[in-house]
């Protein structure tokens, strides 16, 4: 297959995939609340769902998507590749101006997709309904993923 004829199918398959996201993130949003929006709603904890599938199962597709999405970006990208350049080389005339913005570019590209894995959320005990237990107030602990280590070297975690 010649060049531009894959061009235009990556290109084709990225948009349906954007789309796809938006379609289901809307879906999500306005169709099948959370269960805290769906109290304010309706005045109870209300379970929405379209096809058997829940705001959660959605969810999933909509993750799958944006792999198969960051996957095809890839992909368009590597073809790309000398048009990427010739332009970044026009853009910064400069190479040593030029690295400077690539390394920064880099890094911060780095610092985005690694980013989810440098927070740690707090989790709340919440009671029967999803509101916060009223025995002994709202319970803090920092949640740690399985596997994890504590400074002590005991594993911790849940198996």
């Amino acid at each position: 297959m010649d060049k531009p004829k894959l061009n235009f199918i990556i290109d084709a398959l990225m948009f349906l995939c954007l789309m796809a996201m938006a379609g289901l993130g809307f879906l999500m949003r306005y169709f099948l609340p959370s269960g805290r929006d769906a109290r304010a709603l309706y005045g109870s904890n209300r379970q929405f769902s379209w096809l058997g599938w829940d705001r959660h199962d959605w969810g999933d597709i909509h993750l799958y998507l944006a792999f198969i999405l960051l996957s095809l970006l890839v992909v368009h990208v590597i073809l790309h590749w000398r048009q990427i350049l010739g332009l970044f080389q026009r853009l910064v005339p400069n190479p040593r101006q030029r690295y400077r913005v690539a390394l920064i570019f880099m890094l911060l590209a780095l610092l985005l997709i690694y980013f989810p894995f440098l927070i740690t959320p707090d989790s709340t005990a919440r009671g029967r309904g999803g509101r916060r237990s009223q025995v002994g107030g709202a319970l803090t602990v920092p949640a740690i993923p399985a596997g994890f280590h504590t400074p002590e070297g005991q594993e911790f975690g849940v198996r």
